[in-house]
């Protein structure tokens, strides 16, 4: 079985794959990371496919457009206990997402045309559909907005969507560190080795942010096929797969690392007039 995860890219050129997949080590079971250079939605999409029934992909872009099921006054918003004026304008599984602390970008609705900042929005949309033949992972459940996944989740779909920075949050237990940050990057690839990822060539520290972020997906491509993760949002506009069976109520940063204070400015000695 191949597990793939793609990161999108606004640059036509630059989508990242990595794939995992299962290897007997001495003490337990890997996850062999292999990455491929940066390429087109073609490219990646041909290299999928070429696993033909033995893939399970994950994308780190919205699956579609938002379908407005959180706006003003819609039965929805009361039985997900949304407050008035927030969430109006994102979709379900974002929505429940933010108010854990897990902010996603913005999804345009389906007739309101996509900005230039979110040209890699459409990337993602093109790269579902050039994968389409693996099916968009569904649950069936009404009236349910998030799950575990459950055994045979592959029947219901073999590609899904996915947040990368989630997937690390839910791996941590807490928000880490910003990933451009030495201790934020850390515990990114802790995160991963942690869960079985290897990388026989550097062990993660060579690689990429972008390479880091499409292994995460990988990883919750595997926790799909597994029956190790779960899903949030609403089947009808598109619904986010994470590695964990429950999510937490919310994920925090950790306290910030203690730092002195610098010498308080001299005052004048008083005047003695």
């Amino acid at each position: 079985m191949r597990y793939c995860g793609i990161d999108v890219s606004a640059k036509p050129a630059n989508q990242q794959l990595v794939t995992l997949h299962e290897r007997r080590g001495a003490d337990a079971q890997e996850l062999v990371a292999t990455f491929y250079e940066p390429g087109d939605v073609d490219a990646v999409a041909r290299t999928v496919l070429g696993f033909g029934g033995e893939a399970v992909a994950a994308i780190d872009a919205p699956s579609g457009p938002r379908l407005d099921l959180l706006a003003a006054g819609l039965p929805l918003r009361m039985e997900l206990g949304l407050p008035h004026g927030r969430y109006e304008r994102m979709r379900v599984c974002d929505a429940l997402l933010f108010r854990r602390r897990l902010p996603l970008y913005p999804v345009p609705s389906a007739d309101q045309a996509l900005s230039r900042w979110e040209t890699w929005m459409a990337v993602g949309f093109e790269l579902f559909a050039a994968l389409d033949g693996l099916e968009l992972f569904r649950p069936p459940a009404a009236g349910v907005h998030e799950a575990p996944v459950g055994d045979g989740a592959l029947r219901l779909g073999r590609l899904c969507e996915t947040y990368p920075d989630a997937v690390f949050c839910t791996l941590l237990g807490h928000r880490p560190s910003p990933k451009r940050t030495p201790w934020g990057l850390q515990q990114r690839i802790a995160a991963l080795r942690l869960r079985g990822v290897v990388d026989d060539d550097g062990g993660l520290w060579h690689r990429t942010l972008d390479e880091l972020d499409a292994c995460a997906a990988a990883y919750a491509a595997y926790a799909l096929a597994a029956g190790q993760g779960c899903w949030v949002g609403d089947a009808r506009e598109g619904v986010i797969v994470l590695p964990t069976l429950g999510l937490a109520e919310r994920y925090d940063r950790l306290p910030p690392p203690a730092r002195s204070a610098l010498s308080a400015p001299r005052r004048p000695p008083p005047s003695t007039r």
